[in-house]
């Protein structure tokens, strides 16, 4: 259906009705104690939130006081849902609402097989609620519980009669999220036609359109639009409050009235009280929302936020912050700009060798944490420009194992001349090092005076610092550190880093004392 531009609706503000307490809640194995739901309300409220749906009152009298509890505390409009049964009603009259969103099945299979009942009877029940909720001086909402698969017509016909009986609202819902932007329009556009009550919608997220469809409604008429934060809600969960506030506000350039800068700051409550991860790649709340690794979008970003992000819609707007990571297709402007915040700045040569150990960790599934590069960053710096090396490492094997002799085979350029070695050991370090002193044999005598290591990140697959400090003959010293996620690299690593550093103090001094 295409969408005629009569029919197009912008208003000045759009009314957000929050139902995370109660829709939400409804989610598998999440319950909300009276605490849980007193913090999420008092929040909510803080962001403008014109409605919060603060529970089902009939479940139980723990329902109705935490309800009344959230509704004694907040300015927000506090609103309890009920059947169309008078114990339900009474509940919710009882937890002190201001709004009773009254609800009852319309459409032909859940009217048949869930209610059991016929459409004469939902029409004298539904009237019948709506009278009583006005009766007692409260708001009342009506909702035609699966408005998508209810007949047209029906659904006509029930929205004028409640408009009669008083409502407030009609809350038309595609429970389980059948409609798309298209077909949600004309149910929108008909009933607006049918009555002259304002439209709430409410959408459920089953096949990933609820944000579409919930833009469709208020695109064609709906004035209020029915939320829960982080999507939360029965099945796949409904309309998530921080996509729809923001599609609202960047994309139809409407006004709902929320402070967007705390949605993160809602989004990580919910996610603690609810204990449901919010999923990385989630819209405008996940960690990853304004997060890049890949080099053309990193150094994009850098230069303006708007290349490779919607730039209508920026991370301090939603209370996050743009985040740069590093890993396999993480460019040099990016690791540059890290090391840059950190008080690093490597030359060149040095940030290539950087960004070649960073790509080879990358690539063997490692996740890169700033820790990581600040480790390799001081390995890399530390060390003598290759011209001036005197020993090059090319190539270390190591074999280990409970029933044989830890050996260390190396090779390795001396001043030039490439030099091979193995040697056995009491571990593979060790038979390492034993393997580097012997092929420097002839060229320079050291001794490990000092051998520190320190797991720099957590897991098996941390990164880790070695320290050495070797000595020669004559007592000089020198200390160098190398990170990798092999231990024995790192220490060969650093101990070359440290035999090449003593070297070169070496031919100084004799030329200097010549």
């Amino acid at each position: 259906m295409e969408i005629k531009e009569d029919m197009v609706n912008t208003p000045n503000q759009i009314q957000v009705f929050d139902t995370t307490l109660r829709d939400g809640e409804q989610m598998p194995h999440v319950a909300f104690s009276a605490e849980d739901k007193l913090a999420v309300a008092r929040l909510l409220d803080q962001m403008g939130v014109n409605v919060i749906e603060a529970g089902f009152p009939a479940n139980s009298r723990q329902e109705i006081e935490a309800v009344r509890r959230v509704a004694g505390e907040v300015k927000a409009l506090v609103c309890g849902i009920a059947r169309v049964v008078r114990q339900d009603l009474e509940a919710a009259v009882s937890a002190k609402v201001g709004m009773i969103d009254v609800f009852c099945s319309t459409s032909p299979i859940q009217m048949e097989k869930s209610m059991r009942t016929t459409p004469k009877k939902v029409l004298g029940q539904s009237v019948d609620a709506v009278r009583f909720v006005k009766d007692q001086g409260l708001s009342c909402m009506f909702t035609p519980m699966d408005a998508t698969r209810t007949d047209p017509a029906f659904l006509n016909e029930i929205a004028a009669r409640v408009s009669e009986a008083g409502a407030d609202w009609i809350g038309l819902t595609d429970t389980v999220g059948v409609g798309d932007p298209f077909s949600v329009a004309r149910m929108v556009e008909s009933v607006r036609n049918a009555v002259d009550t304002p439209i709430s919608i409410h959408c459920h997220d089953d096949f990933g359109l609820a944000t579409a469809n919930t833009l469709a409604a208020v695109r064609s008429g709906a004035s209020m639009v029915q939320v829960c934060v982080n999507g939360l809600g029965e099945r796949a969960g409904n309309a998530s409050l921080e996509e729809v506030a923001m599609a609202l506000k960047c994309l139809l350039q409407t006004d709902c009235g929320i402070d967007t800068r705390l949605l993160k700051k809602v989004s990580k409550l919910v996610e603690r009280v609810s204990g449901l991860p919010v999923p990385p790649n989630k819209p405008v709340v996940g960690e990853n929302a304004f997060t890049h690794e890949s080099g053309i979008h990193a150094a994009g970003v850098m230069r303006d936020g708007s290349t490779f992000e919607p730039g209508v819609m920026t991370p301090e707007m939603v209370g996050q912050n743009r985040k740069l990571v590093l890993g396999k297709h993480t460019g040099k402007h990016g690791v540059a700009q890290a090391l840059a915040e950190a008080g690093l700045n490597p030359g060149e040569s040095e940030l290539k060798e950087i960004m070649q150990r960073v790509k080879s960790l990358a690539d063997k599934g490692k996740q890169i944490l700033n820790t990581d590069l600040f480790a390799i960053a001081d390995t890399v710096m530390q060390k003598l420009p290759k011209e001036n090396r005197s020993i090059t490492l090319d190539q270390l094997v190591v074999t280990t194992g409970d029933k044989i002799l830890p050996t260390a085979s190396l090779r390795a350029k001396v001043r030039g001349e490439v030099k091979v070695e193995a040697q056995v050991g009491l571990g593979p370090v060790d038979a390492a090092f034993r393997a580097v002193r012997k092929m420097l044999e002839g060229e320079i005598k050291v001794e490990i005076a000092k051998f520190h290591v320190n797991a720099i990140t957590g897991g098996s697959r941390a990164t880790v610092r070695v320290s050495v400090t070797v000595e020669d003959e004559e007592g000089r010293q020198a200390q160098a550190q190398a990170a990798h996620v092999d231990i024995v690299m790192a220490s060969v690593d650093a101990l070359l880093t440290a035999t090449n550093h003593l070297l070169t103090r070496q031919v100084k001094e004799a030329e200097e004392a010549a």
